[in-house]
């Protein structure tokens, strides 16, 4: 995105276009399923059904229905871990194909032409191998929720885990696998795997479940300190360039607001590890302004949390992802609207 207008990176524009991209992407996986050379996920693997309602104060957001809440949506049919396939070719845009065909349910990465027509003969062969299907190879967001996540469910890792090129070359990739002892190759040009273990995307993408939450601590050794009482943590945007869109936030307000409050601020532009690691003291009221950053809450305790979010820009992820965490008290203000300095201030009062 760094070589896009500024302009053109707002969600504004951004959100737009990539309708209009999956409804052409749409039109060719259609065309090149009736020729036989895609398979796409089949009915009953996407089938799902409504569950528990989860609950939030505050604004709701233009595209979040008429309640204050959110119902946890599942699959009917259970997926399996995994699966393991023969001869299994994966490409750099994360396509993977078998026999000639680009299987959906093995690839990275929800299928358009480029991945359709890219060059899939193998110039390199693996005799074993780990490959993830997801839909997404953008962001931290996409990293932890549709890489690490199904990673955490299995019970051993024990093989090469192939990504592909643009997702290996992320800064927090490299440092993950540094850290937790994992071997992550990003596919340059396409490799024939003779035994791959294929990981399929445990839940409907946004829907966390409390035990995936679970899972991705222990995956990521996060057994954060209780914080302060009554303590704040801001996670500001201030500074940051997103991966895929970006937004407007009213940053420097709630900054101002939190540290009046003796709060702290972490700004995601410059924030390290260490840096999430260490405000676990501060994360009693976590407040963040809706982005993957969001997801280093995994390193903390906050017994509630405010979001800030844009109608332009917003998915339900981060509420579920704090309900997994044990998070009962979550409110989102939405910052297009009037009124929001008095709005927060009235949250903030309320302990």
């Amino acid at each position: 995105m760094a070589s896009v207008p500024a302009f053109f990176r707002h969600s504004k524009i951004q959100a737009p276009l990539a309708r209009l991209r999956s409804d052409v992407s749409g039109v060719w996986r259609a065309l090149f399923s009736a020729t036989g050379k895609y398979a796409p996920l089949a009915k009953d693997d996407i089938e799902t059904r409504q569950e528990e309602f989860v609950p939030f104060k505050g604004d709701i957001p233009l595209n979040a229905g008429d309640e204050y809440g959110q119902r946890r949506h599942s699959y009917v049919k259970p997926r399996p871990v995994f699966e393991e396939v023969e001869s299994l070719v994966v490409t750099p845009g994360g396509g993977a194909w078998k026999e000639g065909v680009l299987y959906e349910r093995y690839s990275a990465e929800k299928p358009g032409l480029r991945m359709l027509m890219a060059d899939r003969k193998p110039s390199e062969r693996a005799s074993a191998g780990i490959f993830i299907q997801s839909e997404h190879v953008d962001t931290f967001g996409d990293w932890m929720a549709e890489y690490l996540t199904p990673l955490a469910q299995l019970p051993q890792i024990d093989a090469p885990v192939f990504l592909p090129a643009s997702m290996a070359a992320k800064g927090y990739v490299r440092r993950d696998g540094a850290r937790l002892g994992i071997e992550f190759r990003g596919v340059d040009r396409p490799v024939l795997i003779e035994r791959a273990k294929v990981l399929r995307q445990p839940r409907v993408l946004r829907y966390w479940r409390a035990e995936q939450v679970q899972a991705l601590k222990e995956l990521l050794k996060a057994n954060p300190p209780q914080p302060a009482p009554g303590s704040l943590l801001y996670l500001s945007r201030q500074g940051e360039q997103s991966e895929v869109a970006d937004r407007t936030y009213p940053s420097l307000m709630v900054e101002k607001e939190v540290q009046a409050r003796g709060g702290k601020v972490l700004r995601t532009a410059e924030a390290s590890l260490e840096d999430y690691l260490n405000a676990a003291q501060y994360a009693d009221t976590l407040l963040y302004d809706h982005g993957s950053a969001a997801y280093n809450m995994i390193y903390w305790r906050p017994r509630r949390a405010i979001e800030f979010v844009s109608d332009d820009w917003w998915v339900n992820a981060f509420l579920f992802f704090a309900d997994g965490l044990g998070v009962r008290d979550y409110t989102i203000l939405c910052t297009d609207r009037p009124g929001l300095e008095q709005r927060l201030a009235a949250v903030l009062d309320v302990d």
